[in-house]
């Protein structure tokens, strides 16, 4: 505020008498007639809207558009600078949205290094609600991450936008991440990129959009995905082409994916397509497909996943469909010898939908090296797992290649055997004995309690460590479940 000196009727007169030398200098008389007046301005009113509520906290942006009170906002098109979505609104993925640009093909260091310098990260804050339309789907390319960090107590939830519940099936897309982490060739072709290089072009499984990933960084980082929940996802692109709960694409082990859940997801929970992305944590329930699926080359670690199919009496898989557990694949047109991972602490448990398809808990098939520690299949009606050697030529005139699977303390409730077809290197801790379940899904039987051993993880360049566990199963009898608090309520159970 500024102040202003006001003479109103301004009188001034000036006498100048004496004039001599400075030591007879005569009398100097200033007179001043009239008011003066010191007024302090009126402030000045600033006109700009004040922004309250909801619409204080959210930031727009090219790409994101928000109704008058900001609860609710549509996101479509490119993300295309680092951005946030506050909790307090609901967020709709209206078409493909995607993070960044990296889904183009690459053709020189200088492209890969333009990607990466231009890559964004999208922010997703604890407790934030975000809803896919039918044609919704998150694609956060290579070179750009996703940070999604909620809490046991304010998890970030992906769901359907035409309910208010989680009873849907393929009402939206899902989450695909990818990354600049290798991927092998099926058919036995190797490695994507060529020698000297850190990209490849792979185009991705689940539609037009999905386009390029891969490279040769298996530490490459994507970001965050902390208990965070995903449902009633699985938009079918076309035949042998959908969407999963959770995509991870050429995903490199520097991104960190725990306490996560997929539900009522109409293609597989979670699918590795290479990579080397590790995962701990994960609740996998009601998905029509297969809930753990990992290929291409896939090399990693996973710990801790209860699993439990449809439980609905009477249900069928949605077309051809697989509920199984566990598919991990590398046979006939798939045959990818470099595909690896160890598994620890899953509990499958299967249902109606699963049996009436006459599918098992596991299906391991072809030239997949895998070992599975303390793990346990349930409510399968035909058997625990399927092994399968591996046919790397499609002749089936020549001798097959033994599946290289090993199981250590395996609980299986399968009257009369655990295996159909191949049985894993080593059988001397296979239980066979009806399975119970507490009300936490915790195993309850005595052979349940194993001694705790070092389990070695796959060296896929990550300092990952299994926990030394003293128990079969997901979570541990007696113990607060992990997944308490946060995992959707009744789908557990």
């Amino acid at each position: 505020m500024k102040t202003k000196l006001l003479a109103a009727g301004l009188l001034t007169s000036l006498t100048l008498t004496g004039c001599g030398d400075s030591e007879s200098a005569g009398d100097i008389t200033v007179t001043i007639a009239g008011d003066v007046t010191n007024n302090t301005a009126a402030p000045v009113t600033d006109t700009t809207d004040v922004v309250t509520g909801l619409c204080a906290a959210v930031t727009e942006a090219s790409f994101v558009s928000f109704n008058d009170d900001c609860s609710q906002a549509v996101v479509t098109g490119t993300i295309n600078t680092d951005y946030s979505m506050a909790s307090g609104t609901q967020y709709v993925l209206s078409g493909v949205v995607q993070v960044g640009s990296g889904n183009k093909e690459i053709s020189s260091q200088a492209e890969m290094d333009l990607i990466v310098s231009q890559g964004v990260t999208l922010t997703i804050e604890p407790g934030t609600d975000v809803r896919g339309a039918a044609d919704g789907v998150l694609l956060v390319t290579r070179g750009s991450k996703l940070e999604a960090v909620g809490t046991a107590a304010q998890p970030i939830t992906f769901s359907s936008l035409a309910d208010e519940n989680y009873d849907g099936m393929g009402e939206w897309g899902g989450v695909v991440i990818q990354g600049f982490a290798p991927q092998y060739g099926q058919g036995g072709t190797g490695a994507c990129f060529a020698d000297g290089e850190s990209w490849c072009n792979i185009l991705g499984e689940g539609g037009d959009f999905v386009q390029e990933y891969g490279g040769n960084l298996p530490a490459d980082d994507s970001g965050h995905i902390r208990y965070v929940r995903i449902a009633e996802g699985g938009l079918i692109a076309g035949p042998n082409n959908e969407i999963n709960g959770l995509t991870l694409q050429g995903v490199g082990y520097g991104t960190e994916i725990e306490y996560v859940q997929v539900h009522g997801n109409q293609d597989d929970g979670i699918e590795w397509f290479g990579g080397t992305a590790n995962v701990k944590y994960a609740v996998l329930t009601n998905n029509d497909d297969d809930d753990i699926d990992f290929d291409e080359g896939y090399q990693g670690n996973i710990q801790y996943a209860l699993i439990i199919k449809n439980q609905t009496a009477g249900a069928t898989p949605v077309g051809s469909n697989d509920p199984r557990g566990i598919e991990l694949n590398s046979s006939d047109e798939d045959y990818t010898p470099e595909t690896a991972g160890v598994i620890a602490n899953v509990t499958i448990i299967g249902g109606d939908a699963a049996n009436s398809a006459g599918e098992f808990g596991m299906r391991l098939r072809g030239s997949v090296t895998a070992a599975i520690h303390n793990s346990a299949v349930t409510g399968y009606d035909v058997t625990c797992a399927r092994i399968d050697d591996s046919d790397h030529d499609n002749d089936s005139a020549t001798a097959k290649i033994d599946t290289p699977i090993t199981m250590r303390n395996f609980l299986c409730d399968t009257a009369g055997t655990a295996f159909n077809k191949e049985e894993p290197v080593s059988t001397d801790s296979v239980i066979l004995e009806a399975v119970v379940l507490d009300a936490n899904k915790a195993i309850t039987n005595a052979s349940a309690s194993v001694t705790a051993e070092a389990i070695t993880a796959q060296d896929n360049g990550s300092p990952f460590v299994f926990d030394s566990t003293d128990y079969i199963g997901a979570v541990k009898a007696g113990e607060t479940p992990w997944y308490s608090g946060w995992a959707i309520t009744g789908s557990v159970q």
